[in-house]
């Protein structure tokens, strides 16, 4: 029969000692794992200081062009904010001409509707030389006119909407004035306007004479009579 044969444990000794005369000797048990453990750490970090030698210039000079990257981009950042704040400048000081301009633009234009609107209001005197004067306020107020001589005109911008003959007044010439304004002219002489003619202040409608120096002039607002002597005197 054969005797089995036991494995024999291997320990490896550790042992610190100094030059001193009273020294004493220190000695350490490693067991083999141990010692192939710590071979393995070693040789890691070995490895690894190696690894870090070798290629540290490598990453320094990666992470500084890395650097010089970001520095480039910031750099043209910093061109590209400072180009758009130009640019924003310039469009200010556009927009504030044209805000301008369009400001002025608008006041001319209300200046010119006002203008306009005034034009269209009955409130000049419907003949071009002097006369007398009567109101009537019974009934569809008017002013009836005796004038000497001149002509009967329109008292503002307008459309002729009719030209009617009239028993009493003769013709009866009336202009639209867009507006809600309506302006009545009665005269026994010979009409120098047709319906749909487009007058002015001013413009001619009748010719004073020895036969018709009496005018008949009365203003509608809306539909409604109204006293011309009111609208009159907003000129005065």
């Amino acid at each position: 029969m054969f005797k089995k044969k036991h494995k024999r444990k291997v320990s490896r000794i550790i042992i610190f000692t100094t030059d001193a005369v009273d020294a004493k000797t220190k000695q350490f048990k490693v067991r083999p794992w141990m010692s192939v453990l710590l071979t393995l750490v070693f040789c890691i970090l070995a490895g690894a200081l190696i690894g870090y030698i070798v290629y540290e210039g490598e990453i320094w000079n990666r992470a500084r062009l890395e650097e010089e990257g970001r520095l480039e981009e910031i750099a043209e950042l910093e061109e590209e904010k400072a180009s758009l704040e130009a640019k924003v400048e310039e469009l200010n000081v556009k927009l504030e001409a044209l805000s301008t301009a369009v400001n002025e633009q608008s006041q001319a234009a209300g200046a010119l509707q006002e203008e306009l609107d005034q034009q269209s209001l009955p409130t000049n005197y419907p003949l071009t030389g002097s006369a007398g004067i009567e109101v009537v306020t019974e009934g569809d107020p008017m002013v009836i006119f005796t004038a000497s001589d001149g002509m009967v005109v329109a008292s503002a911008k307008g459309t002729v909407a009719s030209v009617e003959e009239d028993e009493n007044y003769g013709y009866k010439v009336t202009v639209d004035h867009g507006n809600g304004y309506v302006s009545i002219y009665g005269n026994k002489g010979e009409v120098q306007v047709k319906a749909g003619d487009e007058v002015s202040a001013g413009t001619t409608i009748f010719l004073i004479g020895e036969d018709n120096k009496q005018l008949i002039y009365q203003i509608m607002q809306d539909g409604a009579y109204i006293n011309p002597t009111d609208m009159l005197s907003i000129n005065g």
